[in-house]
């Protein structure tokens, strides 16, 4: 008799839940989503990577690669501010996107690669 007693004084009431992939939520400004590399700036220190407690983000110096696993990622912001604060580049942001579904696991692996063609050249493939 209770559950029908609450059934029925929440019959009339809104739905508590949202109707997401129809209608987008409203998304703070400080949600920290997505990460985005901006290899212009980077200088491949590896520092990001150090500061990352899940693993997430791996450097290689030697060929100027820079691959984050969004699998791993928890979205801390730890990367940004080792960017920022210790070597000065701003080279990592975290944008407010946060819809990154796939189905495959290899697709949540995202690689940087630095351009090292001279300029004028055209760019590999």
């Amino acid at each position: 008799m209770k559950l029908i007693g609450e059934a029925l004084r929440n019959l009339g009431k809104r739905p508590f839940t949202e109707k997401y992939p129809d209608e987008k939520p409203k998304v703070p400004l400080d949600l920290r989503g997505k990460v985005i590399h901006i290899k212009d700036r980077c200088i491949y220190c590896g520092i990001c990577a150090k500061y990352c407690p899940s693993g997430a983000i791996t450097v290689d110096r030697k060929n100027k690669e820079w691959k984050i696993d969004y699998g791993k990622c928890l979205f801390c912001q730890q990367c940004e501010e080792a960017c920022r604060d210790i070597v000065k580049k701003n080279a990592i942001k975290l944008s407010s996107m946060y819809e990154m579904i796939n189905r495959d696991k290899s697709e949540m692996v995202h690689k940087d690669k630095a351009d090292t063609t001279p300029p004028g050249q055209p760019l590999p493939r």
